[in-house]
């Protein structure tokens, strides 16, 4: 079910695109400058992107530091993934209540929160896709992953460098989204 649309937009049109997601009920999450790293996190308006940064990255290091544009999605893949939105690390299933009747298991409803990434890379966009196999394509259906998979609206990005630890073109996922 391959649903994906490609489209350019200028700055002012995706700051359109952030204000009118976030109008329809959306969590807009992104890349941020934040702790001298590029992170995941709440963004409100493009100046909450990465703006004019990069990083360098090889094993064992990383580093953040101006770039000589204005770039807003200028960097290599950073430390953390959009899986902790997805299938967090830590999350209640179900609880037990005790009444005069004994004691009760409640499973804990799925999610409502719908989350907009902006700024995924390709393998990012792949790493998403293996997890949807193996939360969504088994016998066993993870209902708090699929809620949250099914709310989720998501703005790609090519990748304009690559980190020393960077594999897209040796796992053929990337650059290009």
């Amino acid at each position: 079910m391959d649903t994906a649309q490609q489209a350019v937009l200028t700055t002012d049109g995706l700051q359109i695109l952030l204000d009118a997601l976030r109008q329809r009920g959306y969590r807009v999450v992104g890349p941020t400058v934040r702790d001298q790293a590029i992170i995941f996190d709440d963004i409100a308006s493009i100046g909450d992107l990465p703006r004019g940064w990069t990083d360098e990255q090889d094993g064992g290091r990383y580093r953040l530091i101006g770039r000589d544009d204005e770039a807003l999605f200028g960097y290599a893949v950073g430390p953390h993934s959009w899986k902790k939105f997805l299938h967090p690390p830590l999350l209640r299933l179900w609880r037990a209540e005790h009444d005069a009747e004994g004691v009760h298991v409640v499973p804990e409803p799925a999610p409502i929160e719908r989350f907009a990434f902006i700024g995924v890379r390709s393998c990012e966009l792949h790493a998403i896709a293996i997890q949807d196999q193996i939360f969504l394509g088994g016998v066993h259906i993870d209902p708090h992953y699929q809620a949250r998979r099914q709310g989720t609206f998501i703005i790609a990005v090519n990748c304009g460098q690559a980190g020393g630890t960077c594999f897209c073109v040796s796992m053929n996922t990337g650059p290009k989204a």
